[in-house]
């Protein structure tokens, strides 16, 4: 298809130049004709020059060098050398549930260097052997990638989506000039074109070097195979869970929490214990993690949370940069102003609805709640989102009283305890006060810390 596009390209071009150069000075008719070939050589070539020269950047990851972790490299060269492969020439960690192989972009020149790169959970999360059972099919594909047919083939397909999908990747693209739009979109328009050709061949051809590999990997760590994958489904729920209800709260703060693959292991090791096969994942625990392959595993922790921010959240405005915070430090620095502030949206609701501002208490709006009414806009205050808040308000009143605190729960998030550690159920009491207007066993929790229902709580912005 590459070489099919370029002689294309190149017999279309000497066509037109000649036409260009036959009909210039004929007449106006022939000036008009080399100035239309003119103009579509031009075409051509920008094109051209837009697919030699455009790179689609890496997968942010973080540099795992050998003095980094020896242990793991040397492991690396073991499997290697049992696939009978060659040895990826450089190793990176990313913040997602995912490994495979890439070629440096990074090297204009010269021979392609494979690059491995490996999911953070899972070097956090699943024992030594498991790991080797997982990259087993993935490091056997180094020798396909070291193939210069396979190696140009894959170049030119990374070329094309580059070009033809400029904003697919999560590296947030440089700002351009809007006057060059209509330029841009001229390379875009022939490498859809030729992605759309080239799609059925690649896929084809990935799938044969995939079943390739496995085929390849197959005796690798056989037993635990398995065990890996399943493990694999369990980081992936564990992750994302740590990301929706622990990391995401944080970033809307502009801070970030610092181990976010220590907060990995304790949640998956909750989720571990509280699942039916605890058992069975129990005594796996026993054995060593991959995570000792890492010399100093809480450096590389701290750069991939840094990094998991800076793909997964919104940009921070005006160029302030994020501040780390330690899961010690995360429910004064983040979970207790996130309440006050939601506290503050709410009262702020009341206040524009009442056309007058009134007492920041718990009591003002299980009143409210009580008569059936709700705070202002009714679509902006549904009942899961008056939820929310109105747990930030009690919570709020309740940690005012010393007698609770906020606390990290790995699975759920935010919560409320007492000194002895027990979970407060604020969302089944917030709950049946909002949906159906009984704020009995809520008072009744209430009274029983000594929250005064109407007494003013402080808020935050």
């Amino acid at each position: 298809m590459r070489t099919g596009a370029i002689a294309c390209a190149g017999a279309a071009v000497a066509f037109l130049v000649v036409a260009a150069r036959r009909g210039l000075g004929q007449s106006t008719a022939g000036i008009a004709l080399a100035a239309f070939a003119a103009a579509l050589v031009v075409l051509i070539l920008w094109a051209a020059l837009g697919l030699l020269l455009v790179r689609r950047p890496g997968a942010a990851a973080v540099p795992l060098r050998p003095e980094d972790a020896p242990e793991f490299h040397r492991m690396l060269g073991d499997l290697a050398a049992d696939l009978r492969v060659p040895v990826p020439a450089e190793v990176r960690v990313c913040p997602e549930c995912d490994s495979w192989l890439e070629q440096d972009t990074t090297r204009r020149w010269g021979r392609s260097r494979t690059v491995l790169v490996v999911g953070a959970p899972f070097l956090w999360w699943l024992r030594v052997g498991e790991l080797r059972a997982l990259l087993a099919p993935v490091v056997a594909g180094t020798e396909p990638a070291a193939d210069p047919a396979i190696a140009a083939a894959r170049a030119w397909i990374r070329r094309l989506d580059a070009v033809a999908h400029p904003y697919a990747s999560r590296t947030r693209p440089a700002k351009v000039s809007p006057w060059t739009a209509p330029l841009r979109r001229v390379p875009r328009a022939f490498a859809r074109q030729l992605l759309d050709l080239t799609r059925g061949p690649a896929e084809c051809m990935e799938r044969d070097i995939a079943a390739w590999a496995a085929s390849r990997a197959q005796d690798v760590e056989a037993p635990l195979r398995a065990t890996a994958h399943e493990q694999v489904g369990l980081a992936y729920a564990g992750w994302d869970r740590l990301l929706t209800r622990l990391a995401a709260p944080a970033w809307n703060v502009h801070r970030y929490p610092d181990a976010l693959m220590a907060g990995v292991v304790a949640a998956l090791t909750d989720l571990s214990q509280r699942d039916r096969l605890a058992d069975v994942f129990g005594a796996r625990l026993a054995e060593r993690p991959a995570s000792d392959l890492v010399a100093a595993p809480a450096a590389i922790d701290a750069q991939v949370s840094c990094l998991a921010a800076d793909i997964f959240a919104d940009p921070v405005p005006d160029g302030a940069a994020r501040v780390a915070v330690s899961w010690a430090e995360y429910p004064a620095r983040v979970i207790e102003p996130v309440w006050r502030s939601r506290a503050a949206v709410l009262v702020e609701a009341m206040d524009a609805s009442d056309g007058q501002p009134g007492p920041a208490c718990v009591g003002r709006v299980l009143d409210r709640l009580r008569d059936g009414a709700r705070p202002g806009d009714r679509a902006a205050f549904d009942p899961e989102r008056m939820t929310e808040h109105v747990i930030a308000l009690v919570a709020c009143a309740a940690v005012d009283t010393g007698r609770m605190f906020a606390a990290v729960d790995w699975l759920d998030g935010a919560v409320l305890v007492d000194a002895a550690g027990r979970t407060a159920d604020l969302p089944g009491l917030v709950g049946r006060a909002v949906d159906d207007g009984d704020d009995r066993p809520l008072r009744t929790w209430l009274d029983g810390i000594g929250v005064r229902t109407a007494e003013p709580i402080r808020l935050g912005g």
